[in-house]
């Protein structure tokens, strides 16, 4: 009867195990055990480390735990009811005594060295977690190298390795004169034999159905801050890669379009002209405001929305990798409200005084989302839409705001165009929705600025304003909250909504091509449009 048989004959009940010697590799110890009906073996890993010259350490290890020797492992796993392997599941609770080793059974010592390493090893094969003796009397490795021939074949010591039980040799063995002395032998204890043990077998994956598969980790070092903060804690969940757009036009429900509009309907166009004009410009900055926090994920976040996402907002989600696709939804919803303060300045085909009353009360939407609504993401695009060449060649309609509404054109050109440069540099002040437009971006691989010397100090201050950002996402939560205290117009709600944006400019059709294709098309619109009134 085999080593194996003769153990797996040992255990009959569930938790039972024992710990005997391998077969396979010489000096290594295996845990036999029967769990589910059937009997398991999971070789004992034994990890050298070797962190200088002249110095090593030896750790035993299943999968992750390591122990400075094997008793200390038996009483960790039964003492704690760890499972051995997470594929098994197999658990170890009471330990089966026998007389001598399974290995000396097969052996039946064959000569005085065997006798002598069974007789010390008997305690330490009796699986008695209580055992406070070292199980490791003669180091793993090759056979022993005579003494005469020790400083020519001992190889250098090697960089800290990692063996796994199916491993072949890691590292020569001691000389015989080094196994004496650590053993302590006396004159009457006799000698060890000079024969040098069986080596061990270099082809171990012919022995793996022997084994349960264990699955074990590097041992680590030191470990610095960074991955510290990167380890993943208990019960973490990874966050959910998305993939498609936030925007769900198929389950979109408006009070404003019919169900199959076409772009730029006349009719829809005037009915949101006459709801700007029954609202003042605080009160649209507002609904600005609210429909930028939701979209940005800054309000109404559920709990489900934030163990998908990993994060608590969206203003974090951005500056990580799984937010590529929220990062798109962004950039497309600040150019769709570009768009369409280009749309509102060119869609009035009246006198060019009407095209300058309308100018000004967009400046005038500005101001209220710089100054006391603090939405510099709608104001960033509100910039972008008067900065289109398509509006800026309107020469007409600028002479008369400037001549009708000159308050308006002064805080255009010395308060408004200098603060987009300070926005764009990641300088602004205290706000409920920060300027996140040129990280947005960046993250997307987009032109920031212009070639300039100043580049790098850009990114740098676009990167740390980043930072920021995601560090204080609960004081951006709060002043938005406190500045939508307010009841809301579900009508201009609406109008500020991506979904809404999306089928004005496009119809129910063309919202869903191709986002390139669409803008092409759009922006020779606006051209036309422009090239019609001046």
């Amino acid at each position: 009867m085999g080593m194996i048989e003769e153990a797996e004959s040992m255990l009959q009940n569930d938790g039972e195990f024992l710990i005997r010697d391998s077969r396979s590799s010489l000096g290594d110890y295996v845990l036999s055990c029967h769990w589910g009906g059937q009997a398991l073996h999971f070789k004992i890993i034994r990890v050298v480390l070797r962190p200088r010259k002249g110095y090593s350490r030896t750790l035993f290890q299943f999968e992750q735990e390591q122990f400075d020797n094997v008793p200390a492992l038996v009483r960790f796993y039964v003492g704690n009811r760890k499972i051995i392997s997470d594929i098994s599941g197999a658990v170890v609770s009471r330990p089966v005594n026998r007389s001598v080793p399974l290995r000396c059974l097969k052996e039946r010592f064959s000569d005085t060295g065997r006798e002598y390493l069974c007789a010390n090893q008997k305690e330490l094969s009796n699986s008695n977690p209580s055992a406070p003796k070292p199980l490791i009397l003669l180091p793993t490795g090759s056979p022993e190298t005579p003494p005469g021939d020790q400083d020519r074949t001992q190889p250098p010591p090697l960089s800290p390795a990692f063996r796994t039980g199916s491993d072949p040799v890691l590292r020569a063995s001691a000389s015989a004169s080094h196994l004496l002395e650590g053993l302590g032998l006396s004159g009457s204890e006799g000698r060890l034999h000079s024969k040098a043990p069986p080596k061990p077998l270099r082809a171990p994956s012919m022995l793996m159905s022997d084994y349960c598969e264990l699955v074990p980790k590097v041992p680590q070092g030191p470990r610095s801050h960074v991955e510290q903060e990167t380890e993943e804690e208990p019960g973490f969940e990874r966050p959910l890669l998305e993939t498609a757009s936030s925007f769900q036009l198929q389950h979109f429900n408006s009070l404003l379009l019919t169900p199959n509009n076409k772009p730029l309907d006349p009719s829809t166009l005037q009915h949101l002209k006459d709801i700007f004009a029954t609202h003042d410009c605080h009160t649209t900055a507002l609904h600005v405001l609210k429909m930028d926090c939701q979209a940005l994920r800054i309000i109404g976040v559920s709990k489900e929305q934030q163990r998908a996402m990993g994060v608590s907002s969206g203003l974090e989600l951005i500056t990580l990798p799984q937010g590529h696709q929220f990062r798109k939804d962004l950039l497309e919803r600040h150019q769709l409200i570009a768009l369409g303060i280009a749309v509102d300045i060119l869609g009035c085909t009246g006198s060019v005084a009407e095209r300058a009353a309308t100018l000004h009360k967009v400046i005038q939407l500005a101001v209220e989302l710089w100054r006391p609504v603090g939405d510099l993401f709608a104001l960033s695009a509100v910039m972008k839409a008067l900065q289109l060449p398509q509006i800026t060649r309107l020469e007409q309609t600028w002479r008369h705001l400037r001549q009708s509404h000159t308050a308006s054109a002064i805080v255009y050109e010395k308060e408004l165009k200098p603060l987009l440069g300070n926005l764009n540099q990641a300088e602004g002040r205290e706000v409920a929705v920060p300027h996140i437009l040129p990280l947005l971006s960046l993250m997307e691989g987009e032109q920031l600025w212009d070639d300039n010397e100043e580049t790098c100090d850009v990114l740098l201050r676009t990167l740390e304003a980043a930072r920021f950002v995601a560090t204080n996402t609960g004081a951006y939560r709060i002043r938005a909250e406190a500045r939508l205290q307010g009841r809301s117009t579900p009508e201009l709600l609406e109008v500020f909504q991506t979904e809404f944006s999306l089928r004005l400019f496009w119809g129910s059709k063309g919202a869903q091509a191709e986002q390139g294709e669409r803008y092409k098309k759009f922006e020779r619109i606006l051209t036309v449009l422009s090239q019609k009134l001046e």
